[in-house]
């Protein structure tokens, strides 16, 4: 297995924190870091004991206690009592790979040589992290404000040997896991406890891989758009670059791109170009304007990415250590350039997290609308191209369709499934809650936010599963055609002689209407989808989604669709033809 090395220069990228959260990597703690750590280490206790200064985090009471003075004899159990108290979370344990990435953005941000701590902090961290013991976490109890206090401790509770952990597969007693594999809980000592609990990495954790999943569902609906349009008999003119050129917003380049990208050698696109064939001029919004919504939620992604690797990259504990640029004290002189210079701040404070977690929570809820707007047309006969009342297989008798629903219901999990998206995006982080006596005033919420963020994807990706039942559905009804129709009217000569029809029949207890369609012939070759689409619709109909001839149960089928979507394993089929590179 690939090994991680963390390196106080060095970046962490959005694959390899998906990765080592997927126990993909190992991950090591480079030597030159581990010296610059523990030199840094001597510079602060050296320079504490000769001042005997009060300094928040070594040798004063944590929060409100700040004032509180504590004897060098207890300062190892003023760092353990910190954990013991504040592991306080309630509710379902985080996933392990919620867990594992957190445990990486928390060494990654000691590792910054900011801290304080020793090495051996840090590499106590690594060992838990490759042995694969994963502290129980609980979810909630965090404010997202003097860092994840709560979840943060837990953590750090099973560092020190105490609480519970998954191991192996079980969860069992700490102590029970570290005899198992091999390892010592750690002693903390000054300032320890302290800068594992100041932080937001698991906010950011949860943030970073939500990220990573959106984004898969962006790509997704960009595929759903391009198979939409093609069923639906869209013109791709929307997608094109020189017109997106106009107003060349960077989201909506991207997801033009990959949609125009997707459409091409599409002949059943080919044979309706013609005005004069489809007579249509525009499309709904949901199709006209789909690289201009889908594009404000990679804008949206984007910027949230940037933002959560910044964060993941970053000293946030409380205090941080910098340089001694200067000082009018003599004992100090030696010290100068030594990260010895006790700046109190809020670095650990999730707000800046807390808004581009709202952001992502905004782009999944704009896809998830997005996609149920096409099944709300997919049922519609009067808008759907001919496809039939809730695409009802097309070649059942009238009395076999009068005792059919068809696809009609899927719908209504839609509409309910985004309604549910629509109310777990409260916007958590703008409803302060003062704490700490008011000490902490300002609270960022964004923790709970970030729970509800991943609790809500599952029901994202049923809501894509749904519309993509949907579009195999479609696209079987349309190849099954041998027309495509028309909005081209009437000619006028026909048109005088259903009049005159009508009129002749017409009574004044009898209501009669009679009309001419307009529709097209094509050939079987006509009606072929372009080979990404076709890919992907070969794909759903032959394994996870046949053709509904007669009413069956789907729910299995549109969760197994939902898997395959939350997967990637959509995207990366469809990456065999078009490259959707970001």
């Amino acid at each position: 297995m690939e090994t991680l090395v963390i390196h106080h220069q060095q970046d962490l990228t959005r694959q390899q924190i998906i990765a080592v959260g997927c126990q993909q990597m190992d991950v090591a703690l480079s030597s030159e870091t581990q010296e610059l750590i523990a030199q840094r280490r001597r510079q602060i206790e050296e320079f504490i004991k000769e001042r005997d200064i009060p300094a928040y985090g070594f040798n004063r009471g944590f929060g409100h206690n700040v004032d509180l003075p504590v004897q060098p004899e207890d300062l190892t159990q003023l760092q353990e009592n910190l954990i013991l108290s504040h592991a306080v979370g309630v509710g379902d344990s985080a996933d392990e790979t919620i867990i594992r990435i957190t445990m990486l953005l928390r060494a990654k941000s000691l590792a910054k040589g900011l801290s304080g701590v020793r090495p051996e902090l840090i590499l106590k961290i690594i060992e838990f992290l490759n042995h694969n013991i994963l502290p129980l976490v609980p979810e909630l109890g965090s404010v997202g404000a003097s860092g994840d206090l709560s979840p943060l401790s837990h953590i750090a509770l099973a560092l020190i040997g105490h609480g519970k952990v998954q191991y192996q597969g079980e969860i069992v007693e700490t102590p029970l896991a570290l005899e198992k594999a091999g390892v010592v809980p750690i002693q903390l000592q000054a300032k320890e406890g302290l800068a594992l609990n100041n932080g937001v990495q698991f906010m950011n954790a949860m943030g970073l891989y939500a990220c990573e999943q959106i984004r898969v569902f962006l790509k997704t609906e960009c595929i759903h758009t391009s198979m939409v349009a093609q069923v639906m008999l869209a013109p791709d003119m929307p997608y094109r670059e020189d017109f997106h050129q106009v107003r060349p917003h960077p989201g909506a380049l991207k997801t033009a791109r990959w949609i125009w990208d997707l459409m091409q050698n599409s002949p059943i696109r080919e044979v309706h170009r013609r005005y004069d064939i489809d007579g249509q001029i525009q499309d709904p919004y949901n199709l006209r304007c789909a690289a201009q919504i889908l594009g404000s939620c990679a804008d949206l992604i984007d910027d949230a990415e940037k933002t959560l690797l910044i964060e993941a990259n970053s000293a946030t504990d409380n205090p941080i250590l910098l340089p001694l640029e200067q000082t009018s004290n003599k004992q100090e002189e030696k010290f100068l350039g030594a990260h010895v210079d006790i700046i109190s701040g809020g670095h650990f404070h999730g707000m800046p997290v807390a808004v581009k977690i709202f952001h992502l929570f905004e782009a999944l809820a704009i896809i998830g609308n997005l996609a149920h707007q096409r099944t709300v047309r997919f049922v519609d006969q009067a808008k759907n191209k001919r496809l039939g009342r809730d695409l009802k297989w097309p070649f059942l008798s009238n009395d076999q369709k009068a005792i059919s629903s068809g696809m009609m219901m899927l719908e209504y999990t839609s509409a309910a499934l985004v309604n549910e998206l629509w109310a777990a995006s409260t916007p958590s982080h703008l409803f302060n809650i003062s704490t700490n006596s008011g000490q902490e005033d300002h609270v960022s919420m964004g923790t709970g936010l970030a729970v509800r963020l991943l609790k809500t994807i599952p029901k994202a990706a049923h809501i894509q599963a749904i519309e993509l039942a949907y579009l195999t559905q479609a696209i079987t009804i349309r190849k099954a055609q041998k027309f495509l129709p028309s909005e081209i009217p009437a000619p006028a000569d026909l048109s005088e002689d259903l009049a005159a029809l009508r009129e002749k029949y017409r009574h004044d207890n009898i209501g009669f209407e009679i009309n001419a369609v307009q529709q097209y012939h094509v050939t079987e070759a006509d009606k072929q989808f372009s080979p990404s689409s076709e890919a992907v619709f070969a794909a759903v109909r032959h394994s996870l989604f046949p053709p509904v001839i007669e009413d069956r149960m789907m729910a299995d089928q549109i969760e197994k669709l939902a898997q395959w979507i939350t997967s990637g394993q959509l995207v990366e089929l469809t990456r065999n033809y078009v490259a959707l590179n970001d």
